[in-house]
């Protein structure tokens, strides 16, 4: 029986006692270091509890950013739902409760319900609420987005990644309902219009300062001041607090969840990847169980008692938590488990020392009688999140990817694909909510779409406003049209192919009238530049700059108001024009489907097998183009894609292989043009023609060059590790002192003349960002 005890191997063991013995090195110190607090200790402690008679919890940020958001929708949203102002009204309720300490009178209350109902609805003529109804997303609007996504869309991302971090996020939207809350950040920021300091500055009057029979003592710590609340006719002062109380008395009134040490939003630690042992087939297959928890309510916490001193609860004791699992998919485009494992691999999270590759994973199979073999994430990964967001060119490794971009993305994407309306992460919500109508018992949805039952929230929000079901056929016994009708019933059914999201056609832009609200300001700012180019010193200055950004915000309204009209009047009469085009007898456009042109050669073998996947492969057929699949989704994480590439695009496309993506350094001649970058020569992440880009002259490769690698190369010089990118150079290893020297080095081995230190430019930060291009 000893022989069947699993066994781990001698260096195993090793490890386990080392951890184990450090562990408990660690309970004994700590244990030493706790010394029980003497009588006049305990009774001092009392004596300072009683004299307390209220600590006003500290507000998070996220809070504090909501309230004061209630503040900023008052001064700038145009409400056009009579639901909306309502809600406007309610949250004004909480506002005032909140800074005030009463509720609001119920009969003030009522009041305002109806000024609200007889007045302001008919004098501002605003619609019911929904009544524009709500779009339900199902798997055809899926694989659409991500074909669009992979194959089509000619944007410029930071780096590639970001392209597959938004194929991810697509199929968990899709795929579990989730609100995108619970997958990426979407923690409430601090407003910059004034709100905030509005509501929570130095100036701000709060009720306590209104108490004149309460004087307060500020018990102050490393972290900051806590208010508390003393008994009447005691002399203000400052108290100092020890450490320990300091991080308890901190830890007790933090409303914000600091102690989970991870963002809101999908981690690590919230995925299980494992290979299992099929129990029909018994092959060896790679699952996926999803914890999702950050999802509505999730951090809701008990309301304090004006009596109670202080509260603490553990913001996760009591989460309710829900797991999906997830199997791999006959069709690539679909598999959320392959994305995972290409993202990990890129990541390098895996904890074995051989799972480095693609291969290595899907290698992975039960031993003996084991029929699971979970893979084990790097400790250090646990509580990074798994789609993050990018700090210019680079990958953050803290930071989640944020709402606010997977928002716009979906949206933009959406319409260049050709729906008439911008998708939403909420339509694939109400998708996998009513595919699981009916098809899961009424429990398992709403445990799903995370529900309270009593509430009936699928069949009052969720449920498809279009009736899924062939009605009429059934009332005459006629057969269903179960397809017809499951086209008619989601967004699709309008998407236009031919209609991107910039359908304005030249001569509508050339014809269309210049706006006179902005030709007037820019009048004004010529009258005050005086017919002066620079104003650095004017004395109009700040003026002139102040109408530059206003023109500029107006014209970028004008243009995204023109886009939609113009789309909507598109969308509304193409079907009469087709018709009357057909009543002409004129010949019918034929749509050609484009061909996939891609520049990436990854993205391009990557499109080409996911977009021409065959129906009829075998087991060990599909097994291996997942791999490739993977492979080249790893391989896509690097790369990245400039706007001049488009410039020297061709209008072939050939079958490149991953191996071909670097030419050898033989491609690259020693003696450079002087118009070319000598940094993004040896920039592997680039595809050729882009590595090789010589610019028109050469003070725009040096208005380059200070822009994209200037800052950087001066991070490297503080490391002294500056080296030239040149593939020749790196070969043979050439480091470089500082800045000069590497200018030196350019101009004497490469031929290309660098701007001094005296005379480089100064860049932003955010000017340096990749800034996306629409073709």
């Amino acid at each position: 029986m000893a022989s069947a005890r699993p066994s781990g191997g001698a260096r195993h063991h090793a490890d386990f006692i080392k951890r184990f013995t450090e562990q408990e090195a660690r309970r004994r110190e700590a244990k030493q270091q706790k010394v029980p607090l003497t009588a006049a200790q305990r009774a001092a402690r009392r004596e300072r509890l009683r004299k307390i008679r209220f600590i006003k919890p500290a507000d998070a940020d996220c809070t504090k950013s909501n309230i004061a958001g209630v503040l900023r929708k008052w001064k700038r949203y145009n409400v056009t739902s009579w639901g909306t102002s309502w809600q406007y009204f309610r949250e004004y309720k909480q506002l005032y409760a909140r800074m005030v300490g009463q509720y609001m009178d119920i009969n003030d209350s009522k009041e305002v319900k109806k000024f609200h109902d007889t007045e302001l609805i008919r004098k501002h003529g605003l619609r019911p609420p929904n009544v524009l109804g709500k779009e339900v997303a199902d798997w055809n609007d899926l694989l659409v987005l991500l074909t669009y996504n992979i194959a089509d869309d000619t944007r410029i991302f930071p780096r590639e990644r970001h392209r597959i971090n938004l194929w991810g996020c697509y199929l968990f939207l899709a795929c579990t309902g989730c609100r995108p809350a619970e997958i990426v950040d979407n923690e409430t920021k601090k407003p910059k219009d004034g709100s905030w300091e509005e509501i929570y500055g130095p100036k701000a009057i709060h009720p306590s300062d209104r108490a004149p029979a309460m004087s307060h003592k500020l018990l102050q710590f490393d972290s900051g001041y806590v208010a508390a609340q003393v008994g009447a006719g005691e002399d203000n002062e400052e108290e100092k607090l020890s450490d320990e109380e300091a991080k308890m008395v901190d830890g007790m009134l933090s409303t914000e969840t600091l102690g989970r040490g991870r963002p809101k939003a999908l981690c690590y630690e919230d995925i299980m990847l494992m290979v299992v042992r099929h129990p029909v087939t018994g092959e060896n297959v790679h699952v996926m169980a999803v914890k999702v928890i950050h999802h509505k309510g999730a951090d809701n916490k008990p309301k304090p008692n004006v009596f109670i001193l202080i509260y603490f609860t553990d913001p996760l004791s009591d989460v309710c938590r829900t797991i999906f699992f997830f199997t791999p998919t006959r069709r690539l485009m679909f598999c959320l488990v392959t994305v995972i494992i290409s993202i990990a691999v890129h990541d390098r999270a895996f904890d074995a020392l051989n799972l480095t590759s693609v291969k290595s994973v899907f290698g992975v199979k039960n031993s003996g009688p084991v029929r699971c073999t979970p893979l084990r994430w790097k400790k250090e990964w646990l509580k990074r999140p798994v789609f993050r967001w990018f700090d210019g060119p680079e990958i953050s490794e803290e930071k989640a990817l944020q709402y606010s971009q997977l928002r716009d993305d979906m949206a933009q994407q959406s319409l260049d694909a050709g729906q008439e309306k911008p998708m939403q992460p909420k339509d694939f919500r109400r998708g996998a909510a009513n595919e699981a109508n009916g098809n899961a018992p009424d429990a398992v949805r709403d445990q799903m779409m995370r529900h309270d039952p009593k509430w009936a929230t699928f069949n009052s929000a969720y449920i498809n406003a279009k009736v899924k079901f062939h009605f009429q056929n059934a009332v005459l016994h006629e057969p269903h049209e179960d397809a017809l009708i499951e086209m008619l019933t989601h967004i699709s059914v309008t998407r236009e192919l031919r209609a991107g999201r910039d359908i304005v056609p030249a001569e509508v832009w050339r014809d269309l009238p210049p706006d006179p609200e902005i030709v007037e300001l820019e009048q004004r700012r010529e009258r005050l530049k005086s017919g002066q180019y620079r104003i650095r010193g004017h004395d109009n200055e700040q003026q002139v700059r102040d109408l530059t950004r206003q023109i500029r915000s107006k014209k970028a309204q004008r243009l995204t108001k023109i886009v939609k009209e113009y789309r909507a009047d598109y969308f509304y009469n193409r079907p009469t024009w087709d018709i009357e085009r057909q009543a002409r007898g004129e010949e019918e456009e034929e749509y050609v489907e484009p061909d996939i042109d891609l520049q990436i050669p990854e993205r391009a073998q990557l499109a080409e097998m996911l977009c021409h996947q065959p129906q009829d492969l075998s087991p060990a057929a599909l097994h291996e183009r997942r791999i490739q699949v993977a492979e080249l989704m790893v391989a896509l994480c690097d790369k990245r894609e400039t706007a001049r590439c488009k410039l020297t695009r061709q209008s072939a496309q050939h079958e490149v292989s991953v191996k071909e993506e670097s030419p050898a350094s033989d491609a690259f001649p020693l003696l450079m043009q002087k118009t070319q970058c000598p940094r993004c020569i040896g920039d592997q992440r680039l595809p050729y023609e882009t590595r090789v880009f010589p610019y028109c002259r050469p003070s725009v490769m040096n208005d380059h060059f200070d822009r994209e690698h200037l800052e950087d190369l001066k991070e490297k010089e503080q490391r002294d590790r500056i080296f030239c990118d040149h593939p020749r150079c790196k070969e043979e290893g050439v480091k470089l002192k500082n800045l000069d020297h590497f200018r030196a080095h350019v101009m004497n081995v490469h031929g290309i003349e660098l701007r001094p230190s005296d005379r480089a430019k100064s860049f932003p930060k955010s000017s340096r960002r990749v800034v996306p291009v629409f073709a």
